[in-house]
């Protein structure tokens, strides 16, 4: 957030020199041990006549750490010099440092003005590739300035990686490099609760409608425009809660509603997590809070996509109260409520029955698109393309017969498809006609159906 660096201005404007203490460590001593390491920092920072920044003031203030920070207080309503108390939440001393002057300054995320700057001054002797382009950088990744700053180093060193004989102005640094760079910043506790999904695909490997194509590259701009609209557009004066985009993908399983956020990550560059409702949902009450609350912490600075599959098991509808487990049910999903409007990140919730969603969630959703089982020219277009190119294809396939006889989601394509090279493999080494109707009739029969005799050619 620039707190550091914010003290280190203070200290250069004055001439004074800065005492740096990790205060999280200090915080991990036992409390005899931190009273008497406390009044050496207190005598050294005398010493030298510097200011004293204590990081992490935090961990002082978490439970059990009473006697710590009661050590530590007198000492600095006592310390001649400037203290600095750096920490991720505002504190007040109340009952405390009643001879100490306290001002409390709080240092916000940098906005996409400020983040672009940062940008440019950090990469501003640097080689530059075609592809690197630092305004889409600065809208998608909110990163503090120190971020930055590190974020800067690691993509060079990336370019460097890459380069056979050092850099040059064709091997700069490139949009990968600096997107892979951010990642490496962000947040990664969040694989905690969510698993992470490197996302691989692009437009090209989804099949839709053309309104429900258009949609998700409405959802694709909202998040890469975001930080234009919301803060030099000025919009973000007007939003009260979070500035964050909430989608719902509903739709029978394998029509591609994993696959259409992998594409957003994708072509986002952000990282896609999903998350693991067993590590969430929990049957004691208060411990779903809980974990929601840890999620979506994790969340705020992961800069990430977070995905909820089966949705529905978490965001399902309120009901009637009639015990304690419903009323504390209610107070899992208001809870949720809560924190979606807080976040201002992109969350996905997938869901196979959107009739079974809570109302007030649909009516909090920036988008809903709707996944229909794919019509017969869809199913054409998606057996065109999902062999991948190595594959040895005979090209007697009737793949017209394939779209018109089996009428499947376009994850029962791929099942069928995966399943037809394993026999062909073992066969000669060529997907035919008859490996394809014997995939299909292993598929129909997990489906609970019957591949009829004669249909694509194949004898069951």
């Amino acid at each position: 957030m620039g707190k550091r660096s914010t003290a280190e201005a203070c200290c250069r404007a004055i001439g004074a020199e800065l005492l740096v203490v990790d205060g999280k460590r200090l915080a991990d001593r036992p409390p005899d041990e931190f009273e008497a390491l406390a009044r050496l920092v207190d005598r050294e920072a005398r010493l030298q006549g510097a200011m004293l920044y204590l990081d992490g003031f935090d961990a002082l203030l978490a439970p059990g750490r009473q006697a710590h920070l009661a050590a530590l207080l007198p000492l600095l309503d006592t310390h001649p010099g400037p203290t600095f108390l750096a920490g991720t939440e505002p504190w007040e001393p109340k009952g405390t440092l009643r001879n100490a002057a306290n001002v409390r300054v709080e240092l916000p995320r940098p906005g996409y003005d400020e983040r672009l700057v940062l940008w440019r001054t950090a990469l501003g002797g640097d080689d530059l590739a075609d592809d690197a382009d630092l305004p889409a950088l600065a809208n998608t990744f909110r990163l503090t300035g120190g971020q930055i700053v590190d974020a800067a180093t690691t993509a060079r060193n990336l370019a460097l990686a890459r380069a056979d004989d050092g850099p040059s102005p064709s091997q700069g640094v490139s949009r990968a490099d600096l997107h892979a760079a951010c990642r490496l910043q962000s947040n990664r506790r969040l694989a905690e609760l969510a698993q992470k999904i490197t996302p691989r695909h692009s437009w090209d490997d989804l099949v839709l409608p053309p309104d429900h194509m258009e949609q998700l590259r409405e959802v694709h701009n909202h998040v890469r425009l975001r930080a234009l609209v919301h803060d030099t557009w000025g919009f973000d004066g007007k939003l009260a809660l979070g500035k964050g985009l909430n989608v719902l993908f509903a739709g029978p399983p394998g029509t591609g509603k994993t696959l259409a956020a992998d594409v957003l990550g994708h072509t986002l560059g952000l990282d896609l997590y999903k998350i693991d409702l067993g590590q969430v949902m929990s049957k004691y009450i208060g411990e779903t809070e809980k974990n929601l609350g840890r999620l979506f912490d994790e969340a705020r600075t992961s800069n990430a996509i977070l995905f909820f599959d089966e949705a529905d098991a978490l965001f399902g509808k309120r009901t009637q109260v009639r015990d304690a487990h419903d009323c504390y049910a209610n107070v899992e999903v208001s809870y949720l409520l809560q924190r979606m409007e807080e976040y201002d990140g992109l969350v996905i919730l997938a869901s196979n029955l959107r009739k079974n969603m809570d109302e007030a969630f649909v009516r909090r959703l920036h988008f809903t698109l709707e996944f229909p089982m794919p019509a017969a020219d869809d199913r054409r277009r998606i057996w065109e393309q999902i062999w991948p190119a190595p594959t040895p294809v005979d090209p007697a396939l009737d793949l017209d017969a394939l779209a018109r006889d089996v009428p499947v989601s376009g994850g029962a394509i791929r099942n069928i498809a995966l399943a037809s090279a394993f026999p062909a493999a073992a066969d000669g080494g060529t997907v035919t006609m008859e490996h394809l109707a014997h995939a299909t009739r292993r598929e129909y029969q997990k489906m609970g159906k019957v591949l009829t005799a004669g249909e694509l050619g194949a004898t069951p």
